[in-house]
C-alpha cells in the first residue's frame, strides 16, 4: 500500500513537472523577453496542485523540477540578445559621424583658396617695376642726349673723356711696334685700327670735325692701318667731380664753363675749361677737339 502511494505520488510529480515544462516553454516562444520571466513562475503559483508536490519529500523529483528553471534562464537572455544587438547597432550608429569628420577635410580644401591672393601679392612688386622705366627714362644715354643743360653736360663730357682715353692708349691692346722716321710707333687695336673705324667710334660723343682734327694730329696711316707714337698720355683732372655753367646758348650751339678739380693730395687749384657743344641731328655732341679739353 505504501509502495502504491509513493508510485502515485511520483507519477503525479512527473506529470506536474511535464506540465510545468510545457507551460514554461510556451511563453518563451510567444511572449516578449520581459514577459517570459513572470510566466515561468506563474504556472506553479496559479496551479494549486503544484503546491502538493513541493511538500513531497522526493529529492529526485524536486531536483528534476528545479533543474528546468535554470535551463529556461538562458532562453530569456537569448530572447533579450536582440535587444542587446539593437543596442550594439545603436552603438555602431555613431560611426556615421565619421562622414562629418570628412567634412572638415573638405573644408580644408577651400583653405587652399587663399593661395590665390598670395599670387596677387607679386603684383605689388610689379608696380615699382613699372615706375623703374620712368626713372630709367630720365637717365638718357650720353650718346643720345637730346636735351642739354648744366646737369646733362657733365655726363656727356665724361663719355667723351672715356673715348679719348681709349683711342690715345691704342685701343683694347697694344699693337705691333715699328720705327718710322726715327720714332717708335705702334698700331691700334683691330676695333679702331682704321681711320673709318676710329672716326665712327669718336663721333658717338664728338662732332665729325672735332674727331677728324684729333685723328689728324695724333695718328698716322701706314698701309691702311692707323698707328700712333709709342707713348701714353693723360692728366690728373677729375672730370667726374666737375661742375658746369652755361656761358653762351643758341638753338644748336652752346658753351659751358667747367670747373674741374685735381685730386685733393695734389693741392692744386681747380681748372677752368670751356667746352663747346653742337646739336647734330637730334643729339648734342661736343664740338671741341678731345686734346683741347683733356
Amino acid at each position: 500500500m505504501k509502495i502504491n502511494t509513493k508510485l502515485s505520488a511520483l507519477c503525479i510529480a512527473a506529470t506536474l513537472m511535464s506540465v510545468a515544462q510545457a507551460a514554461a516553454a510556451a511563453p518563451a516562444v510567444t511572449a516578449p523577453a520581459e514577459a517570459t520571466q513572470p510566466s515561468v513562475a506563474n504556472p506553479a503559483a496559479s496551479n494549486p496542485a503544484a503546491s502538493a508536490p513541493t511538500q513531497v519529500p522526493a529529492p529526485a523529483a524536486s531536483a528534476s523540477a528545479t533543474t528546468p528553471a535554470p535551463a529556461q534562464a538562458p532562453s530569456v537572455p537569448a530572447a533579450s540578445t536582440p535587444a542587446a544587438a539593437a543596442g550594439s547597432a545603436k552603438a555602431a550608429s555613431p560611426v556615421a559621424p565619421s562622414a562629418p569628420a570628412q567634412r572638415p577635410s573638405t573644408s580644408v580644401a577651400p583653405a587652399a583658396a587663399p593661395t590665390v591672393p598670395s599670387t596677387a601679392k607679386p603684383s605689388k612688386p610689379q608696380q615699382p617695376s613699372t615706375s623703374a622705366p620712368a626713372a630709367a627714362a630720365t637717365s638718357v644715354k650720353p650718346t643720345q642726349l637730346d636735351k642739354l643743360n648744366h646737369e646733362s653736360a657733365v655726363p656727356l663730357v665724361l663719355e667723351a673723356q672715356s673715348r679719348y682715353q681709349y683711342a690715345i692708349s691704342g685701343g683694347s691692346s697694344v699693337g705691333e711696334s715699328f720705327q718710322l722716321n726715327g720714332k717708335s710707333y705702334r698700331y691700334l687695336s683691330e676695333d679702331i685700327g682704321t681711320k673709318t673705324k676710329l672716326i665712327s667710334y669718336l663721333t658717338q660723343a664728338y662732332t665729325k670735325q672735332a674727331s677728324e682734327q684729333f685723328v689728324g694730329k695724333f695718328f698716322v696711316e701706314v698701309n691702311g692701318r692707323l698707328a700712333q707714337l709709342n707713348a701714353d698720355g693723360g692728366n690728373l683732372l677729375e672730370f667726374g667731380r666737375a661742375t658746369a655753367k652755361m656761358v653762351t646758348m643758341t638753338p644748336v650751339k652752346r658753351s659751358y664753363l667747367l670747373t674741374v678739380p685735381y685730386p685733393a693730395q695734389t693741392k692744386k687749384a681747380n681748372e677752368k675749361i670751356t667746352v663747346n657743344f653742337e646739336k647734330v641731328g637730334s643729339y648734342w655732341k661736343i664740338s671741341s677737339a678731345p686734346h683741347v679739353i683733356f
